[in-house]
């Protein structure tokens, strides 16, 4: 008879258990962003899969652009290219700015809602809730 009672107390804990994981609250203790978006690259440019809103949206390159390097985050998309460093957020679409004449580009980041760049001219960083660009020169030495 205690057996019985010890497995049911065992069986009540792990549905307790199971529910609680499965509940909204205990979610929001895990901070990760679900994937979002995702990107696609094509001869002519570029296009967002945009997860959370089931939509796509194109970037079109310039006349003789040509991608150099990119990175996915959950919810950013960073690009680049011998033009322009391009950023996507699931909140904010596509925004771009123009590189600097001999600007090389060392590191690109996209984490969550963030994407960062880091070049030997500058550092940006890209939101992709509100899609704003920071920026702030890079000074040697410093």
């Amino acid at each position: 008879m205690e057996t019985v009672r010890n497995r049911s107390r065992c069986l009540a804990a792990l549905a307790l258990l199971s529910g609680l994981a499965a509940s909204p609250a205990l979610a929001q203790l895990d901070d990760r962003v679900p994937k979002q978006v995702d990107l696609i690259i094509e001869s002519y440019g570029l296009i967002a899969s945009n997860i959370r809103a089931s939509t796509f949206h194109e970037f079109q390159f310039k006349a003789q652009e040509r991608l150099d390097r990119s990175r996915v985050g959950d919810a950013v998309i960073v690009v680049v290219t011998n033009q322009r460093i391009i950023a996507y957020g699931v909140g904010s679409g596509w925004r771009a700015v123009p590189r600097i004449a001999r600007e090389r580009v060392e590191r690109v980041e996209a984490e969550d809602y963030a994407g960062l760049v880091v070049s030997n001219r500058r550092f940006l960083n890209f939101n992709g809730e509100s899609g704003i660009w920071g920026e702030r020169d890079r000074r040697a030495g410093k």
